[in-house]
């Protein structure tokens, strides 16, 4: 591991273990076993290094990599598969490989929203991302529809937006209620939503 990536690092893991980001540079050295010099030879300052966690803890991890999603079976597994997909990525955290340990996304998000770290820059790329799920759903939908195995009374966008609903609901539900039970949560959701899509 860089050097660069270890002080990210072992400063997101002193943000977490404290509950805040009033950490100071002395807590960074000793924690990462670096001098004050070989820190600030990676960062300007504090908040450069800040800046760094937002972007590739919070910025860099909500993007969806659609590419790795397998889309195989008829339209109801895929949209399926899909939608779970985008909600383990979220559920299963994000990796620290310096100390091997996967810290929940919950946690992440809800301290560096609460710092005011997350604000415009993190805003914008979850609009964006919601965006480009829409459009994700929307071409199966619309595939759905072609092959008979979804509704064509009902509009592709009013598919979609109950799909994102239903979907952005279990991970609310995730968010609000550290909740063990989530794929099981969202398998009883989808299940009724798609009782209501499917060609009848």
């Amino acid at each position: 591991m860089n050097t660069k990536d270890l002080i990210l690092e072992k400063t997101l893991k002193l943000i977490l273990d404290k509950g805040t980001i009033d950490i100071s540079i002395s807590e960074i050295r000793n924690s990462t076993k670096l001098t004050t010099g070989g820190i600030y030879y990676h960062f300007s300052d504090k908040s450069d290094i800040f800046e760094a966690i937002l972007q590739k803890y919070m910025v860099d991890y909500i993007k969806i990599d659609f590419d790795k999603i397998i889309l195989e079976g008829s339209s109801r597994e895929k949209i399926h598969d899909t939608l779970l997909y985008i909600l383990h990525h979220f559920i299963n955290g994000v990796e620290i490989k310096s100390i091997n340990e996967k810290i929940n996304y919950r946690s992440v998000m809800y301290l560096l929203t609460a710092t005011g770290y997350a604000e415009d820059k993190v805003t914008s790329i979850i609009s964006q991302t919601g965006k480009d799920i829409e459009i994700f759903l929307a071409g199966l939908v619309e595939e759905g529809k072609r092959q008979n195995e979804i509704r064509k009374d009902f509009s592709t966008k009013n598919i979609v937006e109950s799909l994102f609903i239903m979907y952005m609901g279990i991970q609310y539900f995730w968010l609000t209620f550290a909740n063990d039970n989530t794929d099981l949560t969202f398998e009883k959701n989808f299940d009724i939503t798609w009782q209501a899509i499917k060609c009848q």
